[in-house]
């Protein structure tokens, strides 16, 4: 009877890493460092101006294959000559 409740108790102390990241991210990252309060950030800020730069490529590339998909196949977006025909529709010389 003492194993199941030992059991239960390392249970109860074993979290999950979803639950482990959560409660990370919801304690307080301030810190006092020489009477000044210094906020620590979960994320740093190169990351997510990483991130936010994939994110931007990635849209882009695929809003331009569902826009030009509509009409012709949206893979055709990468041809070099798609381009030459699009900046010559809008005046822009190559």
């Amino acid at each position: 009877m003492a194993e199941t409740q030992s059991s239960r108790t390392d249970e109860k102390n074993r979290k999950s890493p979803f639950k482990r990241f959560k409660e990370k991210i919801q304690t307080s990252r301030v810190e006092t460092i020489q009477g000044i309060e210094v906020e620590h950030r979960v994320i740093p800020l190169w990351m997510k101006l990483l991130i936010l730069l994939i994110l931007m490529v990635l849209l882009f590339v695929v809003g331009t294959m569902i826009g030009y998909g509509i009409l012709h196949n949206p893979f055709g977006v990468f041809k070099p000559e798609t381009w030459q025909h699009i900046f010559e529709l809008t005046g822009r010389s190559s």
